[in-house]
């Protein structure tokens, strides 16, 4: 018979495997923080100027044919170029994707029946978000009508949380009275810009991911993502969730653990605008003028004061 004191003695097994959950969790980070350090220090130390210098002694070696040149190469030295050249056509990419945000290309669309002989304008939208680039965005554009310069969206990659209808119908307009991107432009119509048009679409994409990358930065800062079995550890959280409130991530929902509810207005720029918190004794003033204080980023800390 076993005794009631062994028994309560023994750790149940949902503590044990909550901790052997927590230590495999904890070890796959410190992998992947490992691995990205390492990662950085490659690339680091394949782009330093000593070292290009370096490996291009090493390439004039291998393509001297004398003897005492080719003695002088390492033989293990085909992995490391292989290894630097990758390195330099990434950076290469990635400054051109910095600095080139937007650009422009022709394809042809293979409908024989396409308008314009299937003449398409592309433009290709690069942004990076939390020191990474995201997948970039198209929009292809064709001319519809004979003899003439307007242009027309033909096929978009753009996600529908992005105006595109609203901004294509203000700088793109292809209605009765618009006219060609020129300098001049006709009585009582509107003039189409691309280039405004572009860099439009380019803000409200920036936009986004700016407010999408700060929501998750303040889930992250009030534990929100954390397993359970971990809650309780440090400070006590008065926070129980945030989250966007709308597909254009503009209105941010935060819901307090003793069941005051809030909704923020967030503009384009990231400053909040309007801001609602209701509880069980009617609207917190206090909390909404802290929230009004400034801009999303900011949020976390100024909810803080009021409680830390």
């Amino acid at each position: 018979m076993i005794n009631p004191e062994e028994q309560s003695a023994k750790p149940p097994e949902d503590m044990i495997g909550a901790r052997l959950d927590d230590e495999i969790t904890s070890l796959q980070s410190q992998i992947s923080s490992l691995k990205a350090k390492r990662n950085l220090q490659t690339a680091t130390i394949l782009s330093s100027h000593a070292t290009q210098a370096t490996l291009d002694r090493l390439r004039k070696a291998q393509t001297q044919p004398t003897p005492s040149a080719q003695a002088d190469v390492p033989p293990d030295t085909n992995p490391l170029l292989a290894a630097s050249t990758s390195q330099l056509l990434h950076n290469q990419e990635n400054l051109y994707r910095a600095c080139g945000t937007i650009t422009t290309f022709r394809v042809r669309d293979p409908d024989p029946n396409a308008v314009d002989n299937g003449n398409v304008l592309g433009i290709r939208v690069d942004v990076s978000t939390t020191g990474k680039f995201i997948n970039p965005y198209y929009l292809l554009l064709n001319k519809p009508f004979p003899d003439s310069e307007l242009l027309r969206v033909h096929r978009h990659t753009l996600p529908p949380y992005i105006p595109l209808s609203s901004l294509v119908e203000k700088h793109l307009p292809t209605g009765k009275g618009s006219s060609a991107m020129s300098a001049k432009k006709a009585v009582g119509g509107k003039r189409q810009d691309l280039r405004r048009l572009v860099r439009a679409l380019r803000g409200e994409i920036v936009a986004y991911h700016n407010r999408i990358t700060a929501i998750k930065n303040l889930r992250k800062e009030f534990k929100l993502d954390e397993k359970a079995s971990r809650k309780g550890k440090g400070r006590e959280k008065f926070i129980a969730d945030i989250s966007a409130a709308d597909a254009e991530a503009k209105q941010i929902r935060i819901e307090w653990v003793d069941g005051k509810i809030g909704r923020c207005v967030v503009d384009d720029d990231g400053g909040v605008v309007k801001c609602v918190v209701i509880g069980d004794e009617g609207r917190d003033r206090e909390i909404e003028r802290a929230v009004l204080r400034g801009r999303i980023e900011g949020i976390g800390e100024r909810l803080m004061e009021g409680v830390y």
